[in-house]
């Protein structure tokens, strides 16, 4: 594979250093002028996750079609979900953000949390959009927490770890940015105490948008009754592990690492990391080589915070080097 060398990503000169890249990158943007139709995909459990299609009316059927994932407290509103769709659409690709598990339109159609395992969910929206689109190419990208869960999902398929369905030799290319690959590592690093202030954030948002439907569980609504946890590890072994049928957090996090079979991913795969990520220690992805397929291009930069990459002007250098990744063209 011909080695994918976009220009250097030079900071915005207010904008420096990670914590102020990763702070700022979540800033609310101007009103996108998206108007998506809406699709509802069944996943396991009873639970159905949200497509949302962007595409004007007069794009051919066999348009190329590339999927969006968010990360731990996005949805497809997300902003960097929209700048994504912005730059495909203008491609003339058929653009799907997708809302996972009580997530954005998803809130009232889950039992069930979306976690760094639930891999099988991303599997299912790209069969979804398949089936819509049988002549179309394919294409993905997740950023963060949805981006682990494409490399798990992939990398499952290149394992042999399940059946590889027929609509997948249409998939071209995928990428990740800030993929918490190693659950461990990254749970070890979010305990220390300077980074309590981003644990008290996602801490805060995941509580406030839970899937409704989780009050219907008894064991969830004597948890909510205690107070409230301190750490993500707190959350995941309260929340999340016990919710999704792992014993804990260590073993939620245990069998639900990607980097258990990155190794094995056999589609051209980009994944997009910083070193001054305060979220996402850069030696889980730089410490074990061989955790890396042939396949796989790994792009480290030096700054850029967790994906951040506010530039000069304003403009986000990760949705400049995603586009011409997935679309297979050099960035100027």
């Amino acid at each position: 594979m011909k080695p994918f060398q976009p220009a250097p990503f030079r900071s915005s000169l207010l904008i420096r250093g990670g914590h102020l890249q990763t702070i700022l990158s979540i800033r609310a943007e101007s009103a996108s002028g998206l108007s998506p139709r809406r699709h509802f995909v069944e996943v396991s459990g009873g639970d159905q996750i949200v497509l949302h299609e962007d595409g004007s009316s007069d794009l051919r059927f066999d348009a190329p079609c590339v999927l969006f994932i968010h990360g731990l407290s996005g949805s497809h509103a997300s902003p960097y979900m929209e700048r994504f769709a912005r730059r495909f659409l203008r491609r003339g690709y058929r653009v799907f953000r997708v809302d996972m598990r009580g997530c954005g339109f998803g809130a009232d159609l889950a039992d069930h949390l979306t976690h760094a395992g639930r891999s099988q969910d991303v599997l299912d929206a790209l069969s979804h959009i398949a089936s819509h689109y049988p002549s179309s190419e394919l294409f993905a990208a997740g950023v963060s927490l949805g981006g682990a869960q494409l490399l798990r999902a992939v990398g499952r398929l290149g394992a042999g770890l399940q059946e590889t369905p027929e609509w997948f030799s249409r998939v071209r290319r995928v990428a990740a940015v800030a993929p918490p690959v190693d659950l461990i590592r990254c749970s070890d690093h979010m305990q220390k105490l300077r980074l309590r202030l981003y644990n008290y954030y996602f801490i805060r948002s995941l509580l406030r948008r839970l899937p409704k439907r989780l009050w219907n569980n008894k064991a969830f609504q004597e948890e909510m009754s205690r107070p409230a946890p301190r750490t993500l590890r707190e959350l995941d072994d309260r929340f999340t592990a016990p919710l999704s049928g792992f014993r804990d957090a260590i073993h939620y996090y245990t069998e639900s690492s990607c980097n258990r079979v990155t190794r094995d991913i056999d589609v051209p795969t980009l994944v997009l990391a910083s070193k001054d990520d305060p979220i996402v220690p850069v030696g889980s992805f730089q410490d074990d080589p061989s955790q890396w397929s042939k396949s796989t291009q790994l792009l480290i930069t030096p700054q850029g915070g967790h994906a951040g990459y506010i530039g000069r002007k304003n403009q986000c250098w990760m949705s400049e080097v995603i586009e011409h990744w997935l679309v297979g063209q050099p960035v100027c």
